[in-house]
């Protein structure tokens, strides 16, 4: 156990002059400078703010994690490993290291320990600078003065971290076989891809959709905030594509509005979500039989 924990103090040590500090940042104030930019900087203008706006900007940070930076943490997931490894793999240092007296699992798991920490470590960052803009935001304009939902927000983030669990093992098994940088972000766009298209399709059991592992982050941080009777929001990139409400689209591509007592949902209710034990039962479960099969991976010869 000491030397596991020498292990992880020198990777540490590794991470003081190494991208990965610095993607930990710098990801977290790119998504607040598009956030802002783009979604709160209209509000500034404004003297007063009437019952729908202060609904919109009330629940717009939440709402911007879950969609917006559902774009940036599929590779942050799939960057984090990838820099990890990259000393190891980029130097050709694994013969010194593994005639080294330590296990050779050791060094995976010292890494997967860094992993789990730095992705959590982003999420605390992004949640520090949205409090930041709220803050920030009130001293400019006092009728943006509107509290920041820290226990949600904390919340979201959690589950965002859990289900993120089992694609974070998955990279790094392949960040720990493959030396590429592209490999992991091919990856990463893959799932984002997926999250895209596969979100807020009404499915018979969404247990199916909700636990693939690159669906599973959006989907378990989605459900705290979700809202209405749909078994889930669609990704914020994949609305223009979903079917507006009572208008039938024929072949041709002409639009036709219709009519009915009664909306979709009353007339074909749509199943039961996914329940939170589910997805985290799962994501833990799958996790750590990924992270089992890594580890025993890793001990293979590398000469």
């Amino acid at each position: 156990m000491i030397a596991f924990f020498r292990l992880v103090r020198a990777e540490g040590l590794k991470l003081r002059h190494s991208a990965v500090l610095r993607l930990i940042w710098v990801i977290p104030i790119l998504f607040l400078a598009v956030e802002f930019l783009v979604f709160e900087r209209p509000f500034l203008g404004l003297g007063v703010l009437n019952a729908k706006a202060q609904a919109t900007l009330d629940t717009l940070q939440l709402k911007m994690v879950v969609s917006l930076w559902g774009f940036l943490h599929p590779l942050v997931l799939a960057l984090l490993p990838a820099l990890l490894f990259r000393p190891e793999h980029r130097f050709k240092t694994w013969r010194h290291l593994l005639s080294m007296p330590i296990a050779r699992g050791s060094l995976f798991l010292a890494k997967a320990f860094h992993a789990l920490i730095l992705s959590a470590l982003v999420l605390l960052i992004l949640c520090l600078l949205l409090w930041i803009e709220r803050r920030l935001l009130g001293l400019i304009n006092p009728a943006l003065a509107i509290p920041f939902h820290g226990a949600a927000m904390a919340r979201t983030l959690s589950w965002l971290w859990l289900g993120s669990l089992p694609a974070l093992a998955i990279y790094l098994w392949a960040s720990d076989r493959i030396s590429s940088l592209a490999v992991p972000i091919f990856f990463g766009l893959v799932g984002l891809l997926m999250a895209i298209a596969l979100t807020g399709e009404e499915l018979h059991q969404p247990w199916r959709r909700d636990l693939i592992p690159w669906v599973l982050p959006y989907a378990a941080a989605e459900r705290q905030i979700h809202a209405g009777p749909s078994q889930q929001e669609v990704h914020l990139a994949g609305r223009p594509f979903q079917p507006e409400p009572n208008v039938l689209r024929l072949p041709s591509g002409r639009k036709i509005k219709t009519w009915q007592n009664a909306p979709d949902e009353v007339i074909f209710p749509p199943p039961k979500p996914t329940p939170a034990g589910v997805l985290a039962t799962f994501s833990l479960g799958a996790a750590v039989l990924v992270l089992l099969l890594a580890w025993m991976d890793a001990k293979r010869c590398r000469i």
